[in-house]
């Protein structure tokens, strides 16, 4: 009787307040999860057609891969993805599309651990959470491997890179990151995780320190890439 009651006030809520795409904004039917069929198949997904372009990126940023799951434009709807995360606290959406990610990754071996890129805690304790943790908690949820908070501090609470120019965006993170505890990281190959990659200078900012620690690899992995790069 209670889960036939429940199950009643479930519909009556939904009927209220229906689940919406989060990039079109159209209501989403049973069977659709965040997006709807038409925006989840028109998403500008990673199919290998940057590969010379991420190269010369790793070499740049001094990583071993970049792995990442759609093109990041802002002028498109689907940077709506990002934002919801972010800034609407959709925190199942930030797993959901670290999930996502981490299916497409099913082949990469080696990852000992994730590291997301932190927050400062003033920001992460005014917004609630990391959402580079979440997505890191997807991407683990399917390849397995521990998610290492504590090795990467945000030491500068840096304002936002956005609408920043390149040049900008490296001088707004430099000496923004230090290194916390790393004892479980020596030697290990890494996986930074954040949301989004658009000059690298966030991914280099990091390096600076993720470099120091002996016999460390690192990989990264984020939701969007920007077209910039």
């Amino acid at each position: 009787m209670t889960r036939f009651v429940s199950s009643i006030f479930s519909r009556f809520f939904r009927l209220l307040y229906p689940r919406t795409c989060v990039v079109c904004g159209d209501v989403l039917v049973d069977g659709e999860l965040f997006l709807c069929s038409a925006c989840l198949s028109g998403l500008p997904l990673n199919e290998g057609v940057d590969e010379e372009a991420d190269r010369v990126l790793t070499d740049d940023l001094g990583i071993e891969h970049l792995y990442w799951l759609f093109r990041y434009d802002r002028a498109s709807d689907f940077h709506k993805l990002v934002y919801a995360i972010k800034y609407r606290s959709n925190r199942e959406l930030g797993v959901w599309t670290g999930k996502m990610l981490g299916e497409r990754m099913k082949d990469v071996r080696g990852i000992d651990c994730i590291i997301p890129v932190p927050l400062h805690p003033e920001r992460e304790k005014k917004r609630g959470f990391n959402q580079a943790f979440l997505i890191g908690t997807g991407i683990a949820s399917v390849l397995g491997g521990r998610i290492e908070p504590e090795v990467l501090r945000r030491v500068v609470n840096t304002p936002s890179q956005t609408g920043l120019e390149r040049g900008q965006r490296a001088d707004n993170v430099a000496k923004a990151f230090e290194l916390g505890n790393t004892t479980r990281v020596e030697g290990c190959h890494v996986l930074l995780v954040d949301d989004v990659v658009t000059s690298g200078a966030t991914i280099r900012a990091c390096m600076m320190e993720l470099s120091k620690i002996k016999g460390v690899r690192v990989s990264v992995a984020c939701l969007g890439k920007s077209g910039s790069i």
